[in-house]
């Protein structure tokens, strides 16, 4: 079965509705604006903890369900429960072992371990050596658990989900409630881009959302708006499809408010990924029009594209940066500088790297131009951060753990015949191909906020691939 073919439970519905419910009260209170710090969002933070509370002990099959309404505004809130560090999302990580430990004495037997779950055990353990070049020159112990904690929370969330998801009915309901709240950012964001719109410039009208980084805000859209494409074009109906597209289309729309380049590509790669695995001739179709049109008449680009693509937009050069070059914009300049000292770093320091963290502190050293004081310093791409400041060994690593999720993925749509776990493979692999070619061009792989996602639908190709393929159109109980 599709995600709205499948019966979901009595339980799994008030589960899903809750967490619907979850997410329309944190975009409602992004809507108007409602304080971090005041005494509403300190209410609502205790009744959600409340909520996770319960379904930790009583109800494990609800919790990530209220995490993934949580996730992408955990930053604009983060809900501080008034203990230093003991922000909702540290919380979540802890009873996110307490939900396991009650649903693995509910449900008798052992789960089969794989490639995967070591693959990411081991990457694991490398942040963590990675630690060690970090504390020899002498950061702060704190400092250092800080960094790991930012670094590892994400792949917490694959640990989690990989431990509480049983069956395609919980793998269906988690995609619904991503959905919806994919959806919902998607209109924040399209509103503070309306807000923010006739300001005079791109930098000025750039939306930084909920993520409060436009190239970050633009990137979730591009990750997980080609989630919703992707239940839409393997729908089985066109009452069901239509919403899914319809979502999908906001959240396009929605990143032209971000101006962000990396972000375009993405969403391009990712959509075309999974039109081409889920609807072949449609993506023909779509790949003919996409050259030929904006070509024919040149109007049909949205201005937000061609107001960041414009010639006259690439103003500077490497010359303005101490190096060669012509027909560079500042930006495009400056990250190639920095790749290249990424590239002089990684040689200096090929196993280990410079440390977790430590890239921004260190590039310095490595860079052909001397940088101000106000210059960036972020490696615009996440696999040269990985080998900057974990060694190539760490790389390898997270190129093996992809290489074996999108063959994984690839299984599911080729070889299943269950439409869910098609559905999903689908999905997955579109979502992999935005990841992909955003942290290319970003370093967009951290941040639970941002790539929260991507790690739990990780988790559920890897519990649905181990389930036995039923091809049956009958209903599920």
């Amino acid at each position: 079965m599709s995600v709205d073919m499948l019966r979901l439970g009595t339980e799994q519905k008030q589960g899903v509705l809750l967490a619907g419910f979850v997410a329309v009260v944190l975009a409602a209170a992004r809507w108007i604006e409602v304080s971090k710090l005041g005494p509403a969002m300190s209410l609502f933070g205790a009744c959600y903890l409340l909520a996770l509370l319960f379904s930790s002990f009583l109800r494990p099959h609800w919790y990530l369900l209220l995490v993934i309404a949580y996730l992408p505004f955990s930053r604009i809130y983060p809900l501080s429960l008034l203990v230093d560090g003991l922000n909702m999302v540290n919380v979540i990580l802890v009873l996110g072992g307490v939900a396991w430990l009650v649903s693995r004495r509910r449900r008798r037997g052992r789960r089969r371990i794989g490639l995967t779950e070591p693959l990411v055990g081991l990457y694991t353990l490398m942040g963590l050596i990675s630690l060690i070049p970090s504390s020899i020159s002498g950061i702060a112990p704190m400092e250092l658990l800080r960094d790991y904690r930012t670094w590892v929370a994400p792949i917490l969330l694959f640990f989690i989900a990989r431990a509480l998801v049983r069956n395609r009915e919980h793998a269906a309901a988690i995609l619904k409630v991503l959905a919806w709240t994919v959806l919902l950012v998607a209109v924040l964001t399209w509103k503070e881009g309306l807000d923010r719109g006739g300001r005079g410039s791109i930098d000025s009208e750039r939306v930084p959302g909920l993520l409060e980084q436009a190239n970050m805000m633009g990137a979730f859209l591009a990750y997980y708006g080609v989630s919703l494409l992707g239940l839409g074009l393997t729908a089985r109906s066109w009452s069901q499809r239509l919403p899914y597209l319809g979502a999908f289309l906001v959240s396009a729309r929605a990143i032209l408010f971000t101006f962000s380049r990396g972000a375009y590509l993405a969403i391009a790669g990712g959509a075309a990924t999974a039109m081409a695995l889920a609807q072949p001739l449609l993506f023909v179709a779509a790949a003919v029009g996409a050259l030929i049109a904006p070509a024919i008449y040149p109007p049909l680009l949205p201005d937000a594209v061609r107001d960041r693509l414009d010639p006259a937009v690439f103003q500077g050069s490497f010359d303005s940066l101490g190096a060669p070059g012509e027909g560079l914009d500042a930006s495009s300049a400056m990250r190639l500088a920095l790749w290249d000292g990424a590239f002089a770093l990684i040689g200096a320091n090929p196993v280990f790297g410079v440390g977790l963290a430590r890239f921004e502190s260190r590039i310095d050293d490595y860079t052909s131009i001397q940088l101000d004081r106000d210059d960036p310093r972020d490696a615009h791409n996440a696999f040269l951060l990985t080998a900057s400041e974990m060694g190539l060994p760490a790389l390898a690593v997270l190129l093996a753990l992809l290489t074996a999720w999108a063959l994984k993925a690839l299984a599911l749509r080729f070889r299943r015949r269950d439409p869910f776990d098609r559905q999903l493979g689908v999905i997955f692999l579109g979502s992999l191909s935005a990841v992909i070619i955003s942290c290319m061009l970003g370093s967009r792989f951290s941040q639970e906020a941002l790539i929260g996602y991507f790690w739990i639908l990780a988790a559920l190709v890897v519990v649905v691939s181990r389930l036995r393929d039923e091809p049956s159109l009958g209903r599920r109980r």
